[in-house]
């Protein structure tokens, strides 16, 4: 099994159809969209979905400016 990871802290960069792309080109694609703001991977795949978690945190984003350079 391989794993790949897509990430990236801004939006609008292509990380849906870049997901959406390897995963139709995978045979037996697994995916996961973690995305807290607009998790809409399914609009384009349309997979059917086998598990739902809802999350929630109390935990408070921190930006750390020495690691942003």
């Amino acid at each position: 099994m391989k794993e790949l990871v897509i990430i990236s802290g801004k939006g609008g960069t292509g990380k849906t159809s870049v997901t959406a792309s390897f995963a139709v080109l995978a045979d037996r694609p697994v995916v996961c969209d973690c995305d807290v703001d607009a998790a809409d991977l399914h609009l384009v795949l349309e997979p059917t979905i086998r598990e739902r978690h809802e999350f929630e945190s109390g935990h408070e984003a921190v930006i750390r400016q020495s690691d942003c350079t």
